[in-house]
């Protein structure tokens, strides 16, 4: 872009004025001061290159800038009378960093985290209230220290941060479930076994013969295999195992018959357990329209006409649902994995089902 230049008039004004300035400037320098040859020279130099220099300064035209590419910028007037549009750059904002396992919740998820929580407790208070069992002085020792558990459990989640709210409320619910257990072998005049450790019992068994159900329960206090097994005819049978996680392990299986009124069991857990022998009919069914919940290993009785089945395993740990003969040997495993599940599985007509687990499950009709 070429550079602007200055007209001759312009031209002819910057010389007169600062020829007169000089002319002034020289004369009265020379006229008013005591100065000798070598100071008249100065005066003279400095009124040749002070005036003009000022009359620059005053009636010149601003330097242009010039970028390294040799190209000048239009002056500043000229970009005063031609703005060029002015663009704004907009950037996406960056993610914030992630937060640490440690650090505290965002306060929108920990508004969410506090209200699932006092929805938890007063379902959980509603459940406790609902719960027909009745303390009493007579009442077993064991389902006394269970709905002891039960309602502590209430008291310490009300009390607690959200993130130990369903910790809290899932040893209330398996001491709720203990006391279910209980109840139900009440009215048929059964009593507990209690043992610690690997231990041979001699159980009566209910009815004149038959399968039974074996409800076994162990303390989650100790981690470590537990095994129940009968020893009849001079051989074990193994009838029931597993893993005895945090939480109580229990289990309600089917076993086969065996003769005479006593069963020999031999019983092998990390800590203490307890056990029962039940009527086989009170296997829990499976219909059409039922929906069943449990934790860990049972043996289900599936109403023919099911085709199908929906199964939901909540944990981390592994599970297996398989199938059982009407003789209590092991079918085919239907399903099996590790974590939460949630699946539909087609299933044989006519057979029992089992669950091997040491979580919470569900287990209901599909309705296909």
């Amino acid at each position: 872009m070429k550079p602007v230049r200055a007209s001759w008039g312009r031209c002819l004004a910057y010389g007169l004025i600062s020829g007169t300035a000089a002319f002034v400037v020289l004369m009265l320098a020379v006229g008013l001061l005591p100065v000798d040859d070598g100071g008249v020279a100065l005066l003279m130099y400095a009124a040749l290159v002070v005036p003009p220099a000022l009359v620059a300064r005053r009636f010149g035209s601003k330097p242009t800038a010039r970028p390294r590419n040799g190209r000048a910028l239009r002056s500043a007037s000229a970009h005063a009378r031609k703005p060029e549009p002015r663009t704004e750059r907009v950037s996406r904002p960056k993610p914030g960093p992630r937060s640490k396992p440690g650090a505290p919740p965002a306060p929108e998820r920990g508004a969410d985290a506090v209200h699932a929580a006092e929805q938890a407790v007063t379902e959980y208070g509603e459940l406790l209230t609902g719960h027909p069992y009745t303390p009493r002085p007579a009442n077993d020792p064991d389902d006394l220290a269970d709905y002891a558990t039960a309602l502590q459990a209430y008291e310490d989640a009300k009390a607690s941060t959200p993130d130990r709210v369903p910790e809290i409320l899932e040893r209330g619910r398996a001491a709720l479930e203990r006391l279910d257990v209980a109840a139900r072998a009440v009215g048929h005049g059964l009593t507990w076994i209690h043992g610690s450790g690997t231990t041979r019992v001699r159980v009566h068994r209910p009815g004149t013969g038959g399968r039974v159900l074996l409800v076994f329960e162990a303390e989650g206090r100790e981690h470590g295999a537990y095994s129940v097994s009968g020893t009849g005819f001079g051989r074990a049978t193994e009838l029931v195992k597993g893993a005895c996680g945090p939480d109580v392990t229990r289990a309600r299986v089917l076993v086969p018959p065996q003769r005479g009124a006593v069963m020999l069991l031999e019983v092998s857990a990390p800590g203490p357990w307890r056990l029962a022998l039940r009527p086989a009919g009170e296997a829990r069914q499976l219909r059409r329209g039922t929906r069943l919940t449990g934790r860990g290993v049972e043996s289900v009785v599936k109403a023919a006409g099911l085709r199908a089945v929906r199964f939901e395993h909540h944990g981390d740990g592994p599970y297996r649902l398989l199938t059982v003969t009407r003789s209590l040997h092991t079918g085919p495993v239907l399903a099996d994995g590790r974590g939460e599940a949630r699946l539909t599985v087609p299933v044989p007509d006519r057979c029992l089902l089992r669950i091997e687990t040491t979580g919470r499950w569900s287990l209901y009709d599909s309705g296909t």
